[in-house]
């Protein structure tokens, strides 16, 4: 193959990829327009769903989001030994026993003298899996065995190895994703899901248990979340959308006693891309420490008017901002809506408006010829080049009065004027950051309910298994199907295997 045969067919293969990115923005969209409208639905009943949980008289304002890292315990009275309750002492687990196994040593013989073991004391635990509506008790009777000859010499015993994740507990992996998908996707507090696994499944756990359990499951998904992080790093298209909002912690060190907000950031892919939503908390909004990850990002970031992006661009030239334009027209919206209908069509807030509704016209046209992205950059500057050049001149060589209303709005459109313009070069970037506000908005519909989290770790916790639940619910994985595969397979299965949109997942944790 010569050069010339060899460039065209790699314009071909460059055509063949456009299109199939194509294909793949479109399914995306209409998965995520499906999510969205079942989405709206759940948010508008799932604060009357959790009342249920929530007896009349009490506020649902005293709640926390979370309290997986240190469940507040109430101050101990002084003087008064209290008589500390044994996890589950009130629980018949012998009634509910459906299956039994029995965990040996993997040797059979001496290592020292090569004799038969017997069996020399055994220890009983038992496993509670959770089934809808019910329980199922495994009792697994865990037999040390020892050798007749030489246990006199030395004592030696041998063990089972236990191959649990939750050693030494009820927890199942089952149990584990269902505690986890009430507290992270119905948005259930501990609180108030321990009394739902009392009157539900008859069992006693504590929300300090609970919190536990889900402190361990989040360190033990780790490598799948950071997993996650780092495909997003490698997107193909080169683009991340980026938001954040503010999380109250009630219980902080002495040092950050005075800090009022802390900060969950999340970190999107666009739809030309596999599904990813990334949640990471933290305590400042210092960008040195939360975009520390993105350092060395190569790529368009799609945020808001956030200066921490800005610096963060500064310190490495290859990633590009691209600001939001929804974020400037809503400013010129709040503008046009509080003027009196007749000075409206003549107000320069208007005719920004106006332009600007055509930047997002031409979007949705190219959207909805199916443009591939090459395509899209030629009209971009073909159709929207010519916008841009009036709005420019509207917002830069106008005087407008100071301090008022437009004069704010058109200093935030020009304080961010060229990374509003960086669409122009990439057709895989869009223009407005839509994508990570939706993105975000789960978060903010159980913040909005229950109104703090406990503390730092807990947080982290937090944003751990809510990127894992998210990202699956946006591929169209059932969360606590997938949830159990992970803990079954993780210590078996690459963690490429495991990823929410891994190819590699059986067809059974998908929603119908």
């Amino acid at each position: 193959m010569n050069l010339k045969e060899a460039l065209k067919e790699l314009n071909r293969l460059k055509k063949e990829n456009e299109a199939q990115a194509v294909m793949i923005f479109k399914l995306n969209a209409q998965l995520n327009e499906a999510l969205a409208a079942n989405q709206s639905l759940v948010q508008k009943h799932q604060i009357e769903r959790i009342k249920t949980f929530i007896p009349k008289a009490e506020r649902l304002d005293a709640v926390m989001i979370n309290e997986t890292e240190h469940v507040i315990k109430k101050n101990k009275t002084k003087g008064i030994r209290q008589v500390r309750k044994k996890n589950f002492e009130g629980f018949d687990f012998e009634k509910h026993v459906t299956d039994v196994w029995y965990e040996k040593p993997d040797e059979t013989n001496c290592s020292t003298c090569g004799k038969d073991l017997i069996k020399a004391s055994s220890k009983i635990r038992y496993l509670v899996e959770a089934v809808p509506a019910s329980l199922k008790v495994t009792k697994i009777i865990k037999e040390s065995c020892k050798c007749i000859d030489c246990n006199k010499q030395d004592n030696r015993l041998y063990y089972p190895v236990s191959t649990s994740l939750f050693p030494g507990s009820l927890m199942s992996h089952s149990f584990a994703a269902y505690i986890a998908y009430h507290k992270y996707e119905l948005g259930i507090p501990f609180h108030h899901l321990s009394r739902h696994i009392k009157e539900v499944l008859n069992l006693d756990m504590s929300k300090q248990n609970l919190a536990n359990t889900m402190a361990k499951l989040s360190n033990i998904i780790k490598p799948v979340y950071e997993a996650m992080k780092k495909d997003l790093l490698n997107n193909t298209a080169g683009v991340i959308h980026a938001d954040e909002t503010t999380l109250v912690v009630s219980k902080k060190p002495d040092a950050d006693i005075d800090r009022k907000y802390s900060y969950v950031y999340v970190y999107q892919s666009s739809y030309y891309d596999k599904q990813v939503s990334i949640y990471d908390f933290h305590e400042t909004r210092s960008i040195g420490q939360t975009a520390k990850w993105l350092e060395n990002y190569e790529g368009v970031i799609v945020c808001d008017d956030y200066k921490g992006y800005t610096k963060l661009s500064k310190e490495n030239p290859k990633i590009k901002l691209q600001r939001c334009w929804a974020h400037v027209r809503r400013r010129f919206m709040d503008i046009v809506k509080a003027l009196k209908a007749d000075e409206r069509k003549n107000s320069y807030a208007h005719k920004i408006l106006e332009l600007i509704k055509e930047l997002f016209y031409f979007e949705s046209i190219y959207k909805r010829e199916e443009r591939t992205p090459s395509e899209i950059v030629d009209l971009r500057n073909k159709d929207q080049q010519p916008i841009l050049d009036k709005l420019e001149d509207l917002l830069f060589n106008h005087t407008y009065k100071p301090n008022s209303a437009i004069e704010g709005a058109v200093n935030y459109a020009k304080n961010i004027w060229s990374d509003l313009n960086t669409y122009l070069s990439n057709g895989y970037v869009e223009i407005s950051n839509n994508i990570a506000e939706r993105a975000v908005r789960p978060f903010v519909i159980n913040r909005k309910v229950f109104m703090t989290s406990g503390s730092y770790d807990g947080a982290r916790y937090t944003t751990v298994l809510f990127s894992m639940i998210r990202t699956a619910i946006i591929n169209n994985i059932n969360v606590s199907k997938y949830l159990e595969y992970v803990l079954d397979n993780i210590k078996d299965k690459p963690i490429n295997e495991l990823l929410p949109y891994s190819d590699k997942l059986p067809e059974s944790l998908k929603n119908i």
